[in-house]
């Protein structure tokens, strides 16, 4: 596209509606606004006055084009409604639109001079992704997940019971580590198989790769796969794409970028459904040890200091971070909400910003402490389809469970229920800004009900399961609480479906109010698989054998 010149002085002449935000008006309502766009920068107004509505810098990170005319601001660094606020912008005329889009254009050519800018490099922090391929690119970490044997051995099940989807044909791994991957590939039969890896990992894989006789099938390139100009469409893709809440480091929007740029049509993902699952918890224990870390700041003669004027800060400091540890499943006091994420259809933008509603009944008259969370991922192949999960109460995966934890806890009881919302907005730094909003019934007749806020950077989590001082709750390992609660009946569970996913596994078990402990037949859908054996089920299937129901009725 040639490249115009830019909007008059006057400004371009659009209609605005708040996506999100709080602002007098309602969501969805357009009203009118000019957008202005000068040195890099774009500010919107209200017509006839100098009203900020938001501003910020013109990149890809913060406006989404969206259609000729239509973008999506988000991101923004002031705005009436918020910095979490989203906008939907449609430009009176057409070439307006494009003026908009040229200028985008330039943003993203000339970012950083004359180096050539990736789609992962536009929305990355330089020092987050040097630090991000400088861990993947040690052998320490990747033994830390080749030894999750969850994770590997689900993943070497999924592939070797589906050979028909790999016997000669052409894969891409994303993201291959180690090429433990890819190896898996070559052993069910690839007949080619592009390893990329970014980081220094490469020349170690390309070592393994070698010594495992898989050289003239496995070939490792090096380098970012939204940086490639491989010539070549792949019938499979597998990948290993999952973070902390499923989404965290971000690497699920590369593994779509490669869906979109290199899988045939009616190609296979391996992974191909990602589902992230919420629920209230009561861990009194787990609050207590949160806000006792901000004792330190009531000293009021610290080498005769006093420190104790920043106590407020340093406590609610402690409650923006993420708790992830291995969760006791009794302390699970709600069914779960979910989102699912089909892997072959989502857009990125889905990915950027989302929300998960929450409609929970608690099963009992307790103090709710927050929202816990974990995910699960399908492996849908021709012949077997494989769950891998990572729920409480599952054997402990490398990525544990995360919760949120609330500052100011909720009074229920039992059959009550809480309302409200998690929402997930990535930023620059490989992860993402959490947003929970809960709501219960009032304490007493006549009052308003209970409120509790809270937000999160999943960047900064608090890794518990790392701390020897952290609370040690001892509860019966896995096979042992398998066979506690065979029999016993699955909750029911609240869906909110990103593209639109074909299932989804219902994982959880109920044992008293542990609802994420493993079902018996679970044995032979996750993990390492005796060999022989070939039992097989769908998500439909799956879900027509349990007979769900809340466990408290």
């Amino acid at each position: 596209m040639p490249v115009q010149p830019g909007p008059k002085a006057g400004g371009i002449e659009c209609q605005v509606s708040r996506v999100r935000g709080d602002a007098a008006s309602p969501a969805g309502t357009a009203t009118s606004a000019v957008l202005l766009l000068s040195n890099g920068l774009f500010r919107l107004t209200k017509p006839e006055s100098t009203e900020l509505i938001g501003s910020g810098r013109i990149s890809s990170s913060t406006l989404w084009q969206l259609a000729t005319d239509t973008f999506l601001a988000h991101n923004l660094d002031h705005c009436e409604a918020g910095p979490d606020a989203v906008f939907s912008i449609k430009c009176a005329r057409e070439q307006d639109g494009q003026q908009v889009a040229c200028q985008l254009q330039l943003a993203g050519s000339s970012k950083k001079g004359k180096k050539e800018q990736d789609e992962f490099a536009s929305k990355t922090d330089t020092g987050s992704a040097d630090l991000y391929f400088h861990y993947y690119g040690m052998l320490m970490h990747q033994q830390n997940m080749l030894q999750d044997q969850i994770r590997t051995g689900t993943y070497y099940a999924a592939i070797l019971e589906n050979t028909a989807d790999f016997q000669g044909k052409t894969i891409m791994d994303v993201g291959a580590g180690s090429g433990i991957l890819s190896l898996f590939a070559a052993q069910a039969g690839a007949r080619k198989v592009y390893a990329i890896e970014a980081s220094g990992m490469a020349e170690y894989a390309r070592q393994l790769v070698a010594a495992s006789g898989y050289a003239s099938v496995v070939e490792v390139v090096q380098g970012k796969v939204e940086a490639l100009s491989l010539d070549a469409q792949v019938d499979v893709l597998v990948s290993e794409p999952m973070g902390t809440l499923l989404v965290n480091e971000r690497m699920l929007e590369t593994y779509i970028y490669a869906r979109n740029r290199y899988l045939k049509k009616g190609g296979r993902m391996f992974p191909q459904v990602g589902t992230i699952h919420a629920a209230a918890f009561s861990d009194a224990n787990l609050y207590a040890e949160v806000a006792n870390k901000a004792f330190f700041w009531m000293q009021p003669s610290f080498y005769n200091i006093d420190i104790t004027c920043l106590h407020k800060e340093a406590a609610a400091g402690y409650f923006t971070q993420v708790v992830v540890d291995a969760i006791d499943p009794s302390v699970i006091v709600s069914q779960s909400a979910s989102k699912v994420v089909d892997f072959g259809i989502v857009t990125e933008p889905e990915l950027t910003n989302f929300s998960i509603p929450l409609e929970l009944q608690i099963g009992r008259a307790c103090v709710v402490h927050g929202i816990a969370c974990w995910f699960d991922v399908l492996f849908d192949g021709s012949s077997s389809q494989r769950w891998l999960s990572t729920a409480p109460g599952q054997p402990t995966t490398h990525w544990f469970q995360l919760r949120c934890l609330m500052e100011i806890p909720l009074h229920v009881q039992q059959g009550q229920v809480i309302t409200g919302e998690l929402r997930l907005a990535a930023h620059n730094r490989q992860s993402y800004d959490v947003f929970v909003t809960l709501t219960a019934p009032p304490l007493h007749p006549g009052q308003p009900p209970q409120q509790a806020n809270g937000k999160f950077d999943l960047k900064e989590p608090y890794y518990r399961q790392l701390n020897p001082q952290a609370a040690a709750v001892a509860w019966p390992q896995p096979q042992e609480q398998a066979s506690e609660v065979a029999g016993q009946a699955l909750p029911h569970q609240q869906h909110s479906y990103m593209g639109h996913g074909q299932g989804n596994a219902e994982m959880q078990q109920a044992a008293g109010y542990a609802w994420a402990n493993q079902h018996p037949s679970m044995q032979q859908q996750q993990g390492t698989v005796p060999h022989g054996n070939t039992q097989q089920h769908s998500a439909s299937q799956w879900n027509q054998q349990q007979g769900y129901q809340q466990p408290w009725q």
